[in-house]
């Protein structure tokens, strides 16, 4: 399998995880702009050469969204699409679609813009720069959220783009985790032109001190589950928090 890395906080330190990756590896990295993006890029390639690609992961600042929807402020989403517009470097770009739950006033005060928000993300999504190509993750959904996700464009059925299906067990409350992938990644495999999936959490957000973590037997089993249901690609959040303990388990899992 290829064993990739979200990396949602690059320093130093949580880059220096890289040194103790044996296999080859991609990396999606966030950053505020395409100017810090390419800051990182250059440093990440100059100092770890078993890094094959690195991605950009576009965040926005919490009050305007921090992720895109069409709930995001149109003026950050339109910020976004503008710098890689007129970025002549090549490179990926992942398309994080989740709801702004870090600043829910943004459910209300963004309202009036939904539908001209959604426009402009389904454009770009259907339209995108040759030089920039999307790959999208966001959560899986179901019931009323799905809809409503849907018309949020954080919900996707199926697509041309190559798609990371954000399936976290650590952040579960089901009494059949492997059951629950298993059932999801059959649902999804083939609806999507490259298919992933994102497992974890290994690691936390900064400051976080609550938020379950995956042990390595149940990455294991998660890995284990993937490969059997033909995901070839694995992407983990997050690299800053990777340890012997993880690593000794995608060791058995990643392509040399």
């Amino acid at each position: 399998m290829q064993i990739d890395f979200f990396e949602e906080f690059p320093n130093d330190d949580s880059l220096s995880k890289l040194r103790i990756i044996k296999f080859r590896t991609n990396l999606y990295v966030a950053a505020k702009s395409v100017k810090e993006f390419l800051v990182l890029k250059t440093k990440i390639k100059k100092s770890y050469r078993n890094v094959t690609e690195i991605i950009y992961w576009p965040i926005l600042k919490v009050n305007e969204g921090y992720w895109l929807s069409a709930f995001s402020k149109t003026l950050a989403i339109k910020r976004i699409l503008n710098e890689l517009k007129n970025t002549n470097e090549k490179f990926p770009v992942l398309w994080d679609a989740e709801l702004p739950i870090l600043a829910k006033e943004l459910f209300v005060t963004q309202l009036p813009y939904f539908f001209t928000n959604r426009s402009i993300i389904q454009e770009a999504l259907s339209h995108q720069y040759s030089n920039h190509p999307f790959i999208i993750t966001a959560f899986p959904k179901s019931g009323i959220n799905k809809f409503i996700s849907n018309l949020a464009c954080t919900y996707f059925s199926s697509g041309s783009l190559p798609y990371i299906d954000m399936l976290y067990t650590s952040l579960l409350n089901v009494k059949n985790e492997p059951g629950y992938l298993r059932s999801v990644i059959k649902r999804n495999k083939n609806k999507f032109l490259d298919y992933s999936v994102a497992l974890g959490l290994i690691g936390r957000g900064v400051e976080d001190y609550s938020t379950p973590l995956i042990s390595p037997l149940g990455l294991k089993e998660d890995l284990g589950v993937s490969q059997k249901e033909g995901v070839k690609n694995i992407v983990l959040y997050r690299l800053g928090r990777l340890n012997n303990n993880y690593l000794r388990v995608l060791e058995e899992f990643a392509e040399r």
